[in-house]
């Protein structure tokens, strides 16, 4: 009715949103129910899939835009009767700023590839809903005069560069869970200070290998031993490197393999 490019954008955006909240509360749903010995390290790369999912469908909504603003930059439309657009994008806007703080908080507590994504693109959202309706009110009161024609299909695109880097944001951060690729540096880094405050309980270390699926953090730690030992002190020593890493990186599933000197 209003003949808004920046309402229809937010029309099609929206219904992006909700495929990918969505397909992220059926993808922690499955998570939490498929826990048997088919999947003996879950399926938290599931939750990498989805968060790809939703970065293509964050690609197309910009593509869409894009598109049909390049079309009203060539011929410019008139929008009308937008007031109700602007109420309804302030309160996306508040809505989204609130979910994302949400998101932070729970990242904060315990890693995950969806909340990650899905605090990225609440953000990106509340960031576009205030950016449009920041344009639409100024479109407003600008009507009169011809420049103010090119501020909806101009705002569209801001929208569409949004999408875009929380799209690729989203897509870097998930394909290396994928590929299993190490834990980052500054998880690595709390794995060998532990390790060294409990030198004295082991003879050598080997090497640690580590990757992470989902909300799950997966570390293996081959050490040898002193051969004089006996078996219960090794375990001992064991549980001791054990408790400790895991303490120090929640979520963290730990493995500590006694291996033979070289």
């Amino acid at each position: 009715m209003s003949n808004s490019l920046t309402i229809l954008s937010d029309l099609l955006k929206e219904s992006s949103d909700f495929m990918a909240v969505l397909a992220a509360y059926v993808t922690l749903y499955l998570v939490n129910r498929n826990k048997d010995e088919r999947f003996a390290y879950g399926i938290g790369k599931l939750e990498n899939l989805v968060s790809i999912s939703i970065s293509f469908l964050m690609l197309f909504s910009a593509g869409f835009i894009i598109y049909h603003a390049l079309e009203h930059l060539r011929e410019p439309v008139h929008a009308e009767g937008t007031l109700p657009g602007i109420v309804l994008f302030i309160c996306y806007a508040l809505t989204g700023f609130y979910i994302w703080l949400k998101n932070v908080r729970i990242l904060k507590q315990q890693s995950s590839p969806i909340i990650a994504s899905q605090a990225r693109l609440w953000f990106s959202k509340a960031c576009f809903d205030i950016t449009m309706a920041s344009v639409l009110i100024v479109a407003l009161i600008f009507h009169e005069y011809t420049w103010s024609l090119y501020l909806d299909p101009l705002a569209s695109l801001v929208g569409a560069a949004f999408l875009i880097h929380g799209a690729w944001a989203i897509t870097s951060s998930s394909v290396g869970d994928l590929l299993d690729v190490s834990l980052e540096e500054s998880t690595q880094l709390v794995i060998l200070r532990e390790l060294v405050k409990h030198f004295d309980d082991y003879d050598a270390l080997h090497k640690v290998r580590s990757r992470r699926s989902g909300s799950n953090v997966f570390i293996e730690i081959f050490m040898s031993f002193d051969p004089e030992l006996k078996m219960f002190e090794v375990t001992e020593r064991m549980e001791r490197l054990h408790n400790t890493i895991s303490t120090s990186i929640p979520g963290a599933q730990v493995l500590i393999i006694p291996t033979p000197v070289p």
